[in-house]
């Protein structure tokens, strides 16, 4: 499905955070980098209408998002918050079946089951979240999200409190995800692992997009520097994209 904003203004406690932003998502994985404050959390939300807009619309393939119904919205669009909370120390494989309730009660289990263990958390899949430590509950949720049947997948700093490792095996989790057909956007900080796994990288700054496309057409060093007061060098070995970053020396 092909995912649009069109002229996406959003406004919070009277300021502008996003100002009439234009772009498209395809499937693929997509990722928005910027500072803090550029409008990436809020653009999310905006996406999955949890945040109302004050000017322009969200589609989903031609359909404004905002007048779906709140089921059929579920149904295209899974979201996981920057802000990640379990209520219940249920069994992480309860939680992640969660993300399956269109299935029958066992099949939604073997769905969970399934993420879980791609996700390396096949050990401790009958555990108790609150035993469990951050980096495998953020995973448990991750789970939750990917064992249900969205088109579109809206990851707000999904990597935060994984290991390095850790993190590149979700990012390839959510290529496969993509490969499948999904979109999937995520926020990321990470910009060497940006440039690594993106198919397409949207940079924002002060709620408007600064540049957008493949991640060796973003990471150049007139952008680095306007956006992130960095310099870097972007390097292609054995197939694969290398961003080499440095601060660049801070305007006074």
């Amino acid at each position: 499905m092909t995912l649009k904003l069109n002229l996406v203004s959003v406004q919070l406690g009277g300021r502008l955070v996003l100002d009439r932003i234009s772009t498209g998502f395809a499937p693929g994985l997509h990722v928005l980098a910027g500072p803090n404050g550029a409008g990436k959390s809020t653009l999310l939300k905006a996406v999955a209408a949890l945040l109302p807009v004050n000017t322009g619309n969200v589609s989903l393939n031609g359909a404004d998002v905002a007048r779906m119904t709140p089921q059929r919205r579920a149904d295209h669009i899974a979201y996981i918050p920057q802000e990640r909370t379990i209520a219940w120390d249920l069994a992480a494989v309860d939680v992640a079946a969660l993300g399956a309730l269109h299935l029958a009660p066992e099949m939604a289990r073997q769905r969970a089951y399934e993420e879980l263990a791609a996700l390396g958390l096949k050990d401790v899949a009958d555990r108790g979240v609150f035993s469990l430590s951050g980096g495998q509950r953020a995973r448990v949720l991750m789970a939750r999200v990917l064992a249900g049947r969205a088109d579109v997948y809206l990851l707000d700093e999904p990597l935060t409190a994984l290991d390095p490792a850790w993190q590149r095996h979700v990012l390839i989790r959510l290529k496969q995800k993509a490969a499948e057909g999904a979109t999937v956007i995520v926020s990321l900080h990470d910009l060497p692992l940006t440039a690594q796994f993106a198919d397409n990288v949207v940079l924002l700054k002060d709620g408007h997009v600064a540049a957008s496309g493949p991640p060796e057409n973003v990471f150049n060093g007139g952008t680095l520097r306007d956006v992130f007061n960095l310099s870097g060098e972007l390097t292609r070995r054995d197939g694969t994209l290398h961003l080499q970053l440095a601060a660049a020396p801070l305007m006074i």
